[in-house]
């Protein structure tokens, strides 16, 4: 397990209860979580000694089930969003022999960003639309908006693209989220033949910042 030197905000829902459970429902495409920055590796040895080296890491994590997508989901409404997002992460990187310490500054110098291809977002929604058979209690491992989009998907009352529009919508604005997001909301809009202009240009104006950003 990780530990860092303040503990993140707590959120209104707690979808790292999907962890919980051992009952898991894989993506037909992955979500890819990425993120680099200095850290305290703090590392317990076998004669009771501790060695603490500073370090600048770069993690790449793939999320591929449901259940995890869900955890990195509900990070959207975190106010320490990048807190929460990078201990997760962390937490899945080495065995527990080595910890990592995190401070203010250096949880400043982070880089985060969870993404994915228009084709994952299609996939997580058709993945939901199909969560039929399943005992009702795995649905206890993931948050109810998300188990509620199930519900509407499964008896008729949403469609696959009114889904997808919400998470897309949700996620675009999320400084976690990349551009992904940004482009799955265009891709359904504009197949349903809805004005993109403006958003488009939105999308222009942030790939440009980001290039002149690097």
């Amino acid at each position: 397990m990780s530990r860092a030197d303040e503990t993140a905000a707590q959120p209104t829902e707690t979808p790292d209860e999907a962890q919980s459970t051992d009952c898991t429902t894989p993506l037909p495409r992955r979500f890819l979580a990425t993120a680099s920055g200095p850290v305290t590796r703090i590392t317990d040895h076998s004669d009771k000694t501790t060695e603490r080296v500073r370090a600048d890491i770069s993690i790449e994590y793939s999320i591929e089930t449901l259940e995890e997508f869900a955890t990195f989901w509900g990070f959207r409404d975190y106010r320490s969003w990048k807190r929460a997002a990078l201990e997760a992460l962390l937490e899945r990187q080495e065995p527990d022999a080595v910890t990592y310490a995190v401070d203010e500054d250096d949880l400043e110098e982070w880089d985060i960003t969870v993404d994915g291809r228009v084709e994952a977002f299609a996939g997580l929604v058709e993945t939901m639309a199909d969560y039929t058979g399943r005992d009702p209690s795995w649905r206890d491992a993931i948050p109810h908006q998300i188990a509620a989009r199930i519900n509407g998907l499964t008896d008729g009352r949403q469609t696959t693209d009114d889904v997808l529009t919400e998470f897309a919508d949700e996620l675009h604005r999320a400084e976690l989220w990349g551009l992904g997001a940004h482009l799955a909301l265009l891709n359904v809009r504009h197949a349903h033949h809805e004005p993109i202009e403006q958003q488009a240009a939105t999308l222009a104006r942030t790939l440009s910042d980001d290039e002149v950003s690097r």
